[in-house]
């Protein structure tokens, strides 16, 4: 019978492999994919609509019209009207949306008065505690009317109470924009990270070709879009679907009557 032939293992492979990749800083690099996920997670969640079932048009009519007579008021029994009514809205939302709306509320509130203290020194104006509740009020109502109304009721919103359907168009084609694009960049991101391996001291280079992908599928897009739209015959107009209007959907009309005669009586 034949013998078999012996396989030789190189030596090369035999020896033990003690490479250990220096450590490197990657908290860039985390924190960027960090808040693109935060910012997709915004935009994806589901919307707490049981505590909101009014229609989104009669409540951008209410947020519109509460921000511009909050905006005019100088009484301050007015804006505490509306801020009891705010706060007293929110003990009613979840946690996660109490605390964004509240952050929010408060980082720019804080700003505005960083930036309306000197006046306080100088000329003794209370307009600092004035302003600074306003733009309270104003960036708490937005940020919880954002959060508990989806994207899409809230382009139809804009069209209920007669926004241009150009500027609906260019809101609606930039959030999803963002959202494509935005994924991209993450998952290019992502895949970056866990390719790295040891120290990379050309950060700036894997940066910039991400922001070169990103740039160059923000033009395939628009070229498909286009095609789509001439192939579609879209002429630019946007619809909303009606739907069965309900008596709890003029409780916001209500609110907005209610705080428009305080507005006239506190003048």
């Amino acid at each position: 019978m034949p013998q078999k032939s012996e396989i030789l293992i190189p030596q090369w492979m035999q020896e033990h492999n003690n490479y250990s990749p220096k450590k490197d800083r990657e908290g860039f690099l985390s924190k960027t994919i960090l808040g693109i996920f935060k910012l997709f997670r915004h935009f994806h969640i589901e919307k707490n609509e049981k505590l909101s079932r009014v229609r989104a048009g009669f409540r951008t009519l209410l947020v519109i019209g509460i921000i511009i007579l909050t905006s005019v008021s100088h009484n301050l029994i007015f804006c505490g009207a509306v801020a009891a009514g705010f706060l007293l809205y929110l003990c009613g939302t979840k946690i996660d949306i109490l605390k964004r709306t509240l952050g929010t509320a408060f980082t720019t509130a804080f700003f505005t008065a960083l930036i309306m203290l000197p006046s306080y020194f100088l000329y003794k104006s209370n307009s600092v505690i004035t302003i600074t509740g306003k733009v309270f009020l104003s960036t708490g109502i937005v940020s919880l009317y954002a959060q508990l109304t989806p994207w899409n009721k809230i382009t139809s919103a804009l069209r209920f109470i007669k926004i241009p359907e150009f500027i609906v168009f260019i809101l609606d084609l930039t959030i999803h924009y963002i959202l494509i694009l935005g994924n991209c960049a993450y998952e290019m991101l992502f895949a970056l990270k866990l390719r790295s391996v040891g120290k990379n001291k050309n950060k700036q280079n894997s940066f910039s070709g991400i922001l070169g992908s990103v740039f160059l599928k923000s033009l395939e897009i628009t070229k498909e879009t286009q095609q789509a739209m001439e192939c579609r015959l879209f002429d630019g107009s946007y619809k909303f679907s009606k739907s069965k209007i309900h008596a709890i959907d003029f409780l916001p009309l209500i609110l907005l009557i209610f705080y428009i005669a305080l507005f006239v009586y506190t003048l």
